[in-house]
């Protein structure tokens, strides 16, 4: 491409039209409301029908078919892609045999809460509550676990310390094979896997999988068929001649491509959790779609960009139905449908094309709260699409997160995924990078608390302010016991991996009943892999499997270890045992020594000693993680991000020998505790630097706030510092520029951002 195109593109000023303004303003007049057709309709069906089919897979295909078949549907004025995640507009679906059930424990105050309220209609909540009922010995977390373990398990996660599982609520966290779904549409699928079915040696059992799939994929096609009845009756002509091909035919146009997205995206996000479905590299294979557009004199340039931000707002219809108890961990009605930009292509050039700008226009004048807007970066990219990102940063966003190409594909290749294919990698949910339409790297399986693992060591194998179903750790030693901080560093690491071993225990029972009681016919006919197998997701059908693991408050760990190896090891002012008394008694009667503490150097001050310990927490991590598999074939991967576990984690634990009070929040991804870096974003690079970030192939998260009136007054300085942090080694940044009085906010109150 010529970078004419480019700058003609990225210099253009564009204002969303009135149609998409109108329906802007239409939607944001709606309220969240809970979606509880899917569940009324899988309870109708499990009840009255589930018994005809032989397989599990059947059973869940026709299931979807079901609630497809009967879901309420609607178009609204100004619509250009249509299709509801709900039967409401804005929805939060309800999926009762995962974890759905759990998630209505807030029945009866979902309207009533103060943050992320969902609405609830009048005659819906005896129909959940005879929903629950039914699917309460029945749900995933239920099955997977004997009686003693299933307390245990149900104990722990609903009030989580150690770690958080994802893949309770079912598989998700990967990227759909988009480009192959425009190109051949249902119809193509269906005729492969066809195919597949004359296939000698097929197991009935692997028969069963291909026919669910046709089944799942036919569903899809009668359900765009009844919105391209409702289109025509209410004289949508634009819209029904769009359903004339999409989903059924390989898209013909852009508005085509990205209705047949969007239905693939809402229908997989109806199956299975939705969390991190992600749309990969949409300007790179929507190319040749607007290409051929081009040449044929069809292509509308304010038409297309309409559509893209209409398909924004279809993303952004959809909410999580979380409880108040879940909301702690994942604050704010977080989706994760990450859209990746930029890159390169399979030479290695970059891949930068007309399309990369109007999707940064539209993220630019049209923001949204979806999708997770991602930008890939390197050394060989052009200066205007760097510069162009830039810009749309500093508006205040936080988007596009950026990626480094020059650390992610070196870290990717690792990890044994195929050289030939890491240029075309996109991120999955919020950080984590995978490879398009042929992995399935869970890549949000379980949150772990890393902090955990020192406590359980200052309490001699139990939590400092016990509890009945306190987690424990066996075979530890006394405190007294322990006379050197390289012993202590032994101590820590052997109780980390006793936590990761109750980690797999049940990650793995969770995995296990996934693929016994809830195949996903649909998502597997996405995934490179399965149709060639014969073999869902959920057993491994995909090219490449894995799953990751994040770790949550590094820098807290980092500072605690500093502490002690300072004040008991080193200088020898105090005990260890007082040291975990301390943090028992929340510092009262220490007050002195948490003064003196909070004057250390701190994580994220370019000190070296800290900053090695740091990389010494990374990867201990690393190799305990490193050191399993899963149960579809993969290898686990470690991350660093957080969520808002870091809080919740954080009101569960006591005090920490870094001076951290008792219920204050830990430390956000790989950033440093809150306010502890005191000498500028030039020395936490430094520091965030010091990590192995080749390690943590399934993402780093570095979180960063910038002034605002620093930027205005210094407008290249953005570019320079996060310039200079991509070339030092980082892996990811997102950068928030933020006014003063809402910077200081963050600072003092930082669970309000």
């Amino acid at each position: 491409m010529q970078l004419k195109q480019f700058s003609k593109i990225n210099q253009k000023h564009w204002q969303p039209s009135k149609q998409i303004q109108d329906l802007l303003a239409s939607y944001s007049k709606e309220q969240v409301t809970l979606g509880a057709e899917r569940a009324i309709h899988y309870t109708e069906f499990f009840k009255k029908y589930a018994h005809q089919y032989p397989s599990v897979s059947l059973r869940m295909a026709n299931a979807l078919a079901y609630h497809l078949k009967k879901r309420s549907i609607e178009i609204y004025p100004d619509e250009i892609i249509v299709g509801h995640h709900t039967e409401n507009r804005l929805g939060a679906i309800c999926q009762p045999e995962l974890a759905g059930g759990y998630m209505l424990e807030d029945l009866f105050r979902f309207e009533k809460r103060k943050t992320n309220s969902i609405q609830v209609k009048k005659g819906t909540k005896l129909a959940l509550l005879r929903v629950m009922i039914y699917w309460f010995t029945r749900n995933l977390s239920f099955r997977a676990f004997g009686f003693k373990n299933r307390l245990s398990y149900l104990t722990d996660q609903l009030n989580a310390v150690k770690y958080i599982i994802n893949e309770a609520g079912g598989i998700a966290h990967f990227l759909p094979n988009y480009e192959k779904i425009i190109q051949k549409g249902t119809s193509g699928l269906k005729h492969e896997i066809t195919a597949k079915l004359t296939s000698k040696n097929l197991t009935e059992k692997q028969t069963d999988f291909l026919n669910s799939q046709l089944i799942v994929l036919t569903a899809l096609e009668d359900f765009a068929d009844r919105y391209k009845t409702l289109a025509e009756k209410r004289g949508y002509t634009q819209i029904a001649k769009i359903l004339e091909n999409s989903p059924k035919k390989p898209a013909q146009s852009l508005t085509e491509a990205l209705q047949t997205i969007w239905f693939f995206q809402m229908i997989l996000q109806i199956e299975s959790l939705d969390q991190g479905v992600s749309v990969g590299r949409i300007d790179q294979y929507l190319y040749s779609v607007y290409l051929n557009e081009k040449q044929k004199g069809k292509f509308n340039e304010n038409q297309f960009r309409d559509t893209i931000c209409a398909f924004c707002l279809k993303l952004s219809e959809v909410f999580p139905l979380f409880s108040t108890r879940i909301t702690e961990y994942f604050g704010g009605f977080p989706i994760g449908q990450a859209l990746t930009l930029g890159g390169s292509d399979a030479t290695g050039k970059d891949s930068t094309n007309e399309l990369t700008f109007y999707f940064l226009d539209a993220l630019d004048q049209f923001p949204t709260r979806q999708p997770n807007w991602h930008a890939r970066i390197s050394k060989k990219s052009l200066a205007n699409y760097k510069k162009k990102i830039y810009s749309v940063l500093k508006k205040g966003s936080g988007s596009p997160a950026i990626y480094n190409d020059d650390i992610i594909i070196p870290a990717l290749e690792r990890r044994g995924f195929p050289k030939k294919n890491l240029w075309n990698y996109a991120t999955v949910g919020c950080v984590e990078p995978a490879l398009s339409g042929e992995s399935v790297t869970s890549s949000d399986a379980a949150l772990f608390n890393l902090t955990l693992a020192l406590e359980l060591v200052l309490g001699e194998g139990k939590r400092l302010n016990g509890g009945l179903f306190s987690p424990r750790i066996q075979n530890t030693v006394k405190l007294t016991q322990i006379e050197s901080f390289e012993n202590f560093l032994i101590e820590v690491r052997s109780a980390m991996k006793q936590l990761i071993e109750q980690l797999k225990y049940d990650l793995d029972a969770i995995e296990i009943a996934n693929s016994k009681y809830h195949p996903v016919p649909f998502s597997s006919a996405t995934v490179a892999g399965c149709i060639e197998s014969a073999t869902d997701l959920t057993e491994g059908g995909a090219r490449i499997n894995a799953t990751g693991i994040q770790g949550v408050g590094l820098a807290d760990l980092t500072d605690s270890l500093y502490s002690i190896s300072e004040y008991v090891f080193k200088r020898k002012e105090i005990a260890l045992s007082d040291f975990a008394n301390a943090c028992r008694l929340n510092f009262k009667g220490y007050e002195r020594l948490r003064a003196r503490i909070l004057q250390l150097p701190k994580f994220g001050n370019d000190y070296s000693p800290v900053d090695t310990l740091a990389n010494w927490v990374a990867v201990t991590f690393d190799e305990l993680i490193s050191s399993y598999t899963n149960t579809r074939g993969g290898n686990w991967m470690p991350g660093l991000y957080s969520m808002t576990c870091h809080r919740a984690f954080g009101s569960r634990m006591p005090a920490l020998p870094s001076g951290r009070l008792k219920g204050e929040s830990l430390s956000n991804g790989a950033a440093p505790s809150d306010g502890a870096d005191r000498l500028g974003p030039t020395a936490m690079f430094h520091s965030v630097t010091a990590i192995d970030h080749l390690r943590f192939a399934n993402g780093i998260n570095l979180n960063v706030k910038f002034d605002a009136n620093i930027i205005e007054e210094n407008p290249e300085i953005l570019s320079a510092l996060i310039d200079g942090y991509l070339k030092s080694g980082g892996m990811q940044i997102q950068a928030n520029i933020l006014k003063p009085e809402v910077l200081k906010e963050a600072i003092e109150q930082p669970e309000k951002h």
